[in-house]
């Protein structure tokens, strides 16, 4: 029973980290699933994860509390997360990232009540069979050592605001180049590349289908310009390998390029934005690309 509880601490453990990578993902998570405001998204990806890593770091050093509060409320959360599952299959399908392992292990909703089953299903013994013999002060210490712990991911990711890019300097005069569609108003997916990036071709690749499936959807593709005399044989090269001409593209000088990176929080490309007015929503991985989760976010 020991080795149970040290097992399932420790799952808890590794739940909450992945979390953490990134907590925007977590963050976007609960807005788009629970459809509550960013910043009480911000404040609740946060708590969650501190009361995880709380609650498993507990159970790892076989603590429990008075009246067994830990195991008894781990297993309330994993009975309200997997209520939460379940309505989740039903709205939005199987096809879907639930978000509970973060963006490093990607599960879909029947995956993951299969996982919380088995939580469940260990925690019950423990709460069955498993007594420890806690002394009056390790009980007392268990709520100020919670209370600390659900505090440290506030301190190590303070809440801020969201992103916004200055999409407005892609419409200044002098460029040479202006958006072939209004990038500054409604929600479209914007997305910035390279010709040269081998990561950007098969991101490009995974839009292309994307696109073909769905073809209202809002992809737009920025390039550098750079000062390339090959740059014609390059795009057409990055699009006879991409078959990425269903998706409206220009370039944009090589500052302005570098900067909006910059400013995203990413250091280089490709970086894939869920856009809501300039305001950026989401950042996407290649692995995060995902028609079903795209077109759910679109509709709201």
């Amino acid at each position: 029973m020991i080795l149970l509880s040290v097992g399932i601490g420790a799952f808890f453990v590794f739940s909450a980290y992945t979390k953490t990578e990134p907590v925007q993902y977590f963050e976007y998570t609960i807005n788009s699933q629970l459809h509550l405001p960013w910043h009480m998204s911000a404040l609740l990806a946060r708590f969650f994860i501190g009361l995880e890593l709380a609650l498993g770091l507990l159970m790892v050093v076989n603590v429990f509390g008075a009246r067994r509060w830990v195991l008894k409320l781990s297993l309330g959360m994993l009975i309200l997360f997997s209520l939460h599952l379940v309505l989740l299959w039903i709205t939005q399908g199987n096809d879907v990232n639930c978000g509970c392992m973060g963006s490093i292990a990607p599960m879909s909703p029947a995956a993951s009540l299969l996982k919380n089953i088995g939580l469940m299903a260990g925690i019950g013994l423990l709460i069955r069979f498993y007594r420890t013999r806690d002394s009056n002060l390790l009980n007392i210490i268990t709520l100020p050592v919670s209370l600390v712990l659900i505090a440290i991911p506030f301190v190590i990711y303070p809440l801020k605001q969201q992103l916004n890019l200055p999409l407005s300097r892609l419409y200044q005069p002098d460029q040479k180049e202006q958006p072939k569609t209004e990038l500054r108003q409604g929600r479209h997916i914007l997305c910035f590349m390279s010709l040269g990036c081998s990561h950007c071709r098969d991101a490009a690749k995974i839009i292309t289908e994307m696109k073909r499936k769905s073809p209202f959807l809002p992809f737009y593709i920025i390039f550098p310009s750079g000062t390339d005399s090959t740059r014609a044989a390059r795009l057409a090269d990055f699009m006879a390998d991409t078959k990425a001409d269903n998706i409206p593209f220009h370039f944009v000088s090589q500052k302005d390029f570098v900067d909006m990176v910059q400013l995203s929080g990413n250091d280089g490309v490709p970086c894939i934005f869920w856009m809501k007015d300039t305001t950026i929503i989401r950042k996407i991985s290649i692995p995060e690309l995902n028609l079903a989760e795209t077109e759910e976010w679109l509709k709201q």
